[in-house]
């Protein structure tokens, strides 16, 4: 059965919610099909029901690919600090309205590619539908490109000492692990995109996942919308063992 958040019983010309979470209604970045997807409760709905689950009241949480900030506010209402990293750049001023409106404090918003590359810029190939954006030129026709600054991901998740990764990039999940150094990472939640990918990118995700010591989660994890958790050196064989007291 397919999620779906609840929406408002009503919404106007100007505004959407969807979570408790307004949203302004820009048709330049609203387009149709991100619309009826907000109204039908569909969007970024398999996300966003774990994140009361998997986020902690401590987190400092990296979200990458944070879009129009939807996320990042649910985010924003559980843990300490959420960091939005946006590479697509007409996207950072919906954000900051969209953090506004819902009186988020505790977000920190980056116009940047984050990368080990050591490249000083990016391509970032922009299209109708901010959701298809992304660091390829392909499969899908683009309508525009912008150079983007890039950011070392290490140096990211080091100086920010990020506890969480959230992370919805279109396909770049596939290379972003690839020389990660996950300090003080203990949980990932991200969404494969194997009609990108392929499932040769699907399972180097996994592999550089396992290289640092993460699991997959089953209990938070659904389709590919998927959890990794860091193993705990004392974790026990039967992990989900239920209490014996009534």
């Amino acid at each position: 059965m397919q999620t779906r958040l609840k929406t408002a019983d009503k919404t106007t010309e100007n505004m959407l919610e969807a979570e408790g979470v307004l949203i302004p209604f820009d048709p330049a970045v609203i387009t149709a099909p991100i619309a009826q997807a907000i109204k039908a409760g569909v969007f970024e709905a398999e996300e966003a029901a774990q994140i009361p689950h998997i986020v902690l009241p401590d987190d400092i949480v990296l979200d990458i690919g944070a879009g129009i900030g939807f996320i990042s506010t649910l985010i924003s209402r559980h843990a300490k600090k959420v960091i939005s990293v946006e590479a697509n750049p007409d996207l950072l001023p919906f954000m900051g309205e969209v953090h506004r409106l819902n009186g988020v404090k505790n977000a920190e918003r980056l116009n940047v590619v984050l990368t080990n590359s050591g490249d000083d810029t990016a391509t970032f190939y922009q299209r109708d539908d901010f959701w298809m954006g992304s660091l390829a030129d392909g499969p899908n026709p683009y309508k525009s490109t912008v150079k983007v600054p890039v950011k070392g991901l290490n140096e990211l998740l080091s100086e920010a000492r990020i506890s969480l990764i959230v992370c919805d990039i279109e396909g770049a999940e596939s290379f972003l692990f690839k020389d990660a150094e996950l300090c003080c990472v203990d949980r990932i939640y991200l969404e494969l995109h194997d009609h990108i990918t392929g499932l040769k990118g699907v399972a180097s995700v996994f592999s550089a996942m396992a290289a640092r010591g993460f699991a997959y989660d089953p209990r938070y994890s659904s389709g590919a919308i998927v959890l990794f958790r860091r193993v705990a050196k004392n974790e026990t064989l039967r992990p989900y063992a239920r209490s014996t007291n009534p």
